[in-house]
């Protein structure tokens, strides 16, 4: 509830900007909230090549920028890729979590139905969000078999 509170104030007490709109402030809170997973998974990855790659780019003559460019990016969005898949599909999920603050999406909207009476609203919802992740999950499935090329 604070982080809540801070993401819809903060920027107009920081900056004088008020937000109006309840979308601006989900959105602003996923980007924060997942650029925060994100540059972790990022630096996780870097952090994970060892010190022998730099060295052997160094014997090589290459620079600190070729280096990180042509040896070590590679390899870190090899080792990357199963964190990113599991965060963009809990992205996913999670924006179903802005219903909390009335932002009219695609649960809120089957609820709205659900409270007439109606309960294949919130089925075809449901069945929307697995097929969604579904497709995401084969689609990174196969990100990572093209790029497991030691199997």
């Amino acid at each position: 509830m604070l982080q809540l509170f801070v993401v819809m104030y903060a920027p107009g007490i920081l900056f004088d900007i008020p937000i109006r709109s309840r979308m601006t402030a989900a959105l602003i809170a996923f980007v924060i909230n997942y650029a925060a997973y994100f540059s972790e998974i990022f630096r996780g990855g870097i952090d994970s090549i060892s010190k022998g790659q730099y060295e052997a780019c160094q014997v090589l003559g290459m620079t600190k920028a070729q280096a990180f460019f042509k040896v070590v990016l590679f390899q870190v969005v090899k080792r990357i890729v199963a964190p990113i898949s599991n965060e963009v599909i809990t992205l996913v999920k999670d924006t179903s979590l802005a219903r909390v603050i009335s932002v009219a999406e695609i649960i809120m909207c089957a609820e709205r139905f659900t409270k007439q009476g109606l309960i294949w609203p919130l089925f075809s919802t449901g069945l929307y969000f697995l097929v969604f992740n579904g497709l995401l999950t084969i689609m990174f499935s196969s990100i990572e078999k093209k790029l497991d090329y030691f199997e």
